[in-house]
C-alpha cells in the first residue's frame, strides 16, 4: 500500500474507527437519510460485508464504505469491491469515504462509474465541520486483584487498531527482509573481493617462480652417472700415459722370434 502524501494531525485523525463511522452516519441523518449502521465499528463482527452504512431516502438506496486510514491511501481494489457490493445489494449508488487519501488508480476506477462517489479526507472534514477532541478516559480499576489470576475480560480491538498493528508487522517484516538481503550481498561481495585478491597474488608470483626455475641448475638425479660422465669427458680431453713402454725395435724382435701358429700346430 502507498503512504499518504499529506498526513492529517487533528481531532478527526485521532478518533476511533467506530467514532468515525458514527460521525459520518450523523452527517447523513442531518441530510434527511435514514441510516442503518452495519459496520464493524458498531458491532462486534469482524467483517461487515463491504458495507458500513446503508442510507435510505425515498427511492434512493446508497451503500457507504468508511476507511479511517490516516497513513495509507485507499487502493482501487476497495472501489471495485464496492461496485460489486452495490449491484448485489441492488443499491442506486455507492460512496467510499476515507479520512486520508485515494490512489490515482482508485480515482480513475471511480470515474468510469457515475454511481460511485469518492470522498477523501479534505472533503469529509469540510462536510463534518469541527470535531471535538477525543477524551482519553482513564481505565477503570479491575474488580479483582491482579495476583488472583482471575480471567480478565477480552479487550475489543477496533479496526484502526488492527490496521495499525498490520502496518507495524509489515514494516518489521520489510526491515528484516532488507537486512537479510544486505547481509547476503555483503557476503557475496566480500567473497568476490577475496577471490580477486587471491588471483592477483597468484599472477604476481608466477614470473618470480619462472625466473627461479630458469636460473637453477638441473638436478642431479643419479650422482654416480654424473661422476662417470665426468671421467669419460676427462679421458677424451687427456690422452692416457703409459709408463715403461717397450721400445719399438724390441717389440719387433720379439715378434720375429715367435714361431708361426701353423708351425706350432704341425710340430704338435
Amino acid at each position: 500500500m502507498k503512504s499518504v502524501r499529506h498526513r492529517h494531525d487533528d481531532a478527526l485523525s485521532r478518533v476511533t474507527w467506530g467514532a468515525f463511522e458514527h460521525l459520518v452516519a450523523e452527517h447523513f441523518r442531518r441530510q434527511g437519510y435514514r441510516v442503518e449502521h452495519t459496520g464493524t465499528g458498531e458491532s462486534s463482527r469482524l467483517t461487515d460485508g463491504g458495507i458500513d452504512l446503508t442510507l435510505y431516502r425515498e427511492q434512493e438506496l446508497v451503500v457507504v464504505q468508511c476507511k479511517h486510514w490516516n497513513s495509507f491511501q485507499v487502493p482501487h481494489n476497495d472501489v471495485h469491491q464496492l461496485i460489486g457490493v452495490m449491484h448485489t445489494a441492488g443499491a442506486t449508488a455507492a460512496i467510499v469515504i476515507t479520512s486520508g487519501e485515494f490512489t490515482t488508480a482508485a480515482c480513475e476506477a471511480a470515474a468510469k462509474f457515475r454511481h460511485i462517489k469518492l470522498i477523501d479526507g479534505k472533503t469529509i472534514r469540510a462536510m463534518l465541520g469541527p470535531v471535538a477532541e477525543p477524551i482519553d478516559e482513564a481505565p477503570a480499576l479491575p474488580a479483582f486483584p491482579a495476583w488472583t489470576g482471575a480471567a480478565r475480560p477480552p479487550v475489543r480491538q477496533t479496526r484502526q487498531h488492527r490496521t495499525d498493528r498490520a502496518a507495524a508487522v509489515a514494516a518489521v517484516a520489510a526491515v528484516v527482509v532488507m537486512a537479510g538481503a544486505l547481509v547476503m550481498l555483503y557476503t557475496f561481495y566480500i567473497h568476490e573481493i577475496q577471490q580477486a585478491q587471491m588471483a592477483r597474488l597468484l599472477d604476481a608470483q608466477k614470473p618470480v617462480a619462472t625466473q627461479q626455475r630458469a636460473a637453477a641448475p638441473p638436478p642431479s638425479v643419479l650422482p654416480g652417472l654424473t661422476s662417470g660422465l665426468r671421467m669419460v669427458e676427462t679421458m677424451r680431453t687427456r690422452p692416457p700415459v703409459i709408463h715403461h713402454a717397450a721400445d719399438e725395435h724390441e717389440v719387433v724382435a720379439a715378434l720375429e722370434d715367435k714361431k708361426p701358429i701353423a708351425t706350432v700346430l704341425k710340430d704338435q
